[in-house]
């Protein structure tokens, strides 16, 4: 093998050394992170019970769950099985920066801009966030880039077979995110900007559907089978969405400049400027523009829904800071002093590590301030598993499934003014009531069946213990 082969092993060793030393504090714990860890736990005993306390969550996609519960089968600390977690999503990270140095080589026939944009990716923002949380972005991005990787070069070198390929790895980035249904719309419109309807009459894009339906097919038929219908996952995931809190285009664009910052989407469009009407510029067009309407279109939108298209935006970045050396070599020919190509080589290289800087502080800000979310709540449960136990649980709906995460096999309801839940209450079925402030104490303290034991944050949490008899 040659050496200049191995060069992809730098960005996803770099993406595995800064993983490493910014893994965030084990009491920080999201509410998405710690749904997919308990059903991981209950898919370790059997691979069909996609559920948490007994109700099938398909609305949440399967792969990464999936993917966890393997090392669960033998790893069953809560706190070790968290780390697993982040380590996933950290190697998925790794291997999607090699990927993108990969695919710009490909697309550019340049080590050097494979380098700036495996960078580029690796300190956006987004994705540096998202590499060590135990969602399911890193894992996501990496089928995402894979699946366009193998499209691009299955049609530059003829190669029939990273078509094929391309369908599955689209089928697999849809189970880890239902978003990804997207890459579909990514394949269309690449195919129809280079090749109008041609493609249709080819019979490897027919056999990639093929195979697409039927990576997806396992998951088709547990919705048929739990969830009242081969799609049902996908209308009740979009459901879920359309009833959490909406957010306009306009408010999401500025969350994400404030996230994201200004100089990384300044540099993806001075890189959309240089792009030619080719292969290469209609591909990273088609995956920008298509990815993002898929979330720009979605009514509940957070920033990091984009992460997905960081490598493309890398890439991006990538061309403006090479339009940098196409104005210094325009400058320099018209002022007599022609500069070599080596030299604007060094210049650019030394300008985009000068970039990268400001871009690197922005992501670690952000990933700092994700270290701060879910801390209390995790504290909270965390003091109250160790400190009173308890195998019946009522808690306060936004710590209802890290309370799973730290009792694991109990029983967790959910404090709902509900008549079910205030019986429960009055015949001191409850072990441990954990709230958080301000919310609706129900019957807690009339029943006369809990003590309150302590209160953190001045009386924002509260852990009631039951009494004894």
């Amino acid at each position: 093998m040659e050496k200049k082969s191995l060069i992809f092993l730098i960005p996803f060793l770099l993406a595995l050394c800064v993983s490493l030393l910014t893994m965030p504090p084990s009491n920080t714990i999201t509410y998405d992170g710690a749904l997919y860890i308990d059903i991981a736990r209950n898919l370790a005993e059997d691979i069909t019970d996609f559920t948490y306390q007994g109700i099938y969550m398909m609305y949440r996609p399967p792969l990464y769950p999936y993917t966890l519960s393997i090392p669960y089968r033998s790893i069953h600390e809560p706190y070790l099985q968290l780390t697993v977690a982040r380590t996933v999503s950290m190697l998925f990270f790794a291997l999607t920066a090699a990927l993108t140095y990969l695919l710009t080589v490909e697309m550019f026939g340049n080590p050097l801009k494979g380098i700036v944009a495996s960078l580029f990716y690796i300190f956006n923002p987004l994705a540096f966030t998202m590499a060590t949380r135990e969602l399911v972005h890193s894992e996501f991005t990496f089928f995402y880039t894979l699946a366009v990787y193998l499209f691009y070069t299955g049609r530059k070198r003829g190669a029939p077979y990273r078509i094929y390929l391309s369908f599955v790895s689209a089928g697999l980035a849809i189970l880890t995110r239902y978003t990804g249904l997207s890459i579909l719309g990514v394949f269309i419109a690449y195919l129809w900007l280079t090749d109008h309807w041609g493609w249709v009459k080819k019979r490897e894009y027919w056999v990639g559907f093929i195979l697409l339906g039927l990576t997806l097919a396992p998951w088709l038929y547990m919705g048929h089978l739990h969830y009242g219908g081969p799609f049902r996952p996908f209308n009740v995931a979009s459901r879920v969405v359309t009833l959490d809190r909406p957010v306009s285009v306009s408010d999401y664009l500025h969350l994400l400049r404030e996230d994201v910052g200004l100089l990384l989407p300044a540099l993806a469009v001075l890189g959309f400027i240089r792009l030619k009407k080719d292969d290469e510029g209609w591909l990273l067009v088609s995956w920008l523009f298509v990815g993002l309407m898929g979330i720009l279109t979605v009514t509940h939108k957070e920033t990091r829904f984009i992460t997905f298209l960081s490598p493309a935006i890398g890439i991006l970045a990538t061309e403006g800071v090479w339009l940098t050396g196409d104005i210094i070599t325009a400058v320099s020919e018209r002022t007599g002093r022609r500069i070599g190509t080596s030299r604007t080589a060094l210049v650019v290289l030394i300008l985009a590590l000068i970039l990268t800087v400001p871009i690197a502080a922005r992501a670690t800000g952000l990933k700092e301030t994700w270290n701060k979310f879910g801390r209390y709540e995790s504290e909270v449960v965390g003091y109250a598993a160790t400190t009173y136990g308890g195998e019946k649980i009522l808690v306060s709906p936004g710590m209802y499934t890290v309370t799973g995460f730290y009792y694991p096999h109990t029983v967790v309801d959910m404090l709902l003014d509900r008549k079910s839940v205030r019986d429960k209450i009055s015949q001191g079925y409850y072990d441990t009531i954990i709230l958080k402030e301000p919310t609706d104490h129900l019957n807690i303290e009339e029943s006369g069946n809990y003590n309150l034991a302590v209160e953190f944050y001045d009386g924002k949490f509260k852990i009631y213990i039951k009494k004894e008899n």
